[in-house]
């Protein structure tokens, strides 16, 4: 008898709420915008993430440290930062 209204308790009880999906943090953002095929300048970075540029630099280099390849194109007008080709994540 005790046994059936244990089940019955446990029955009613609400069952938990699946859990809410956060939005990404910014070094996956970070990481996708360097992943992308034309990479991206600083000033993109600044304005999606809202860093001051010093805050991106040091972003960058701890994703080359975790052992992401980041590569430095200087070739165009503007600074372009991108994830060497092989290195997608």
């Amino acid at each position: 008898m005790a046994e059936q209204l244990i089940e019955a308790a446990a029955s009613d009880a609400p069952k938990p709420a699946p859990p809410k999906r956060l939005p990404p943090s910014k070094t996956e953002t970070l990481r996708k915008l360097l992943s992308r095929r034309t990479g991206a300048t600083a000033a993109q970075i600044q304005k999606q993430l809202g860093w001051q540029p010093h805050t991106i630099r040091a972003a960058i280099s701890r994703l080359r440290y975790s052992g992401l390849a980041i590569d430095l194109d200087r070739s165009g007008k503007v600074v372009r930062y991108h994830v060497v080709s092989g290195q997608d994540q």
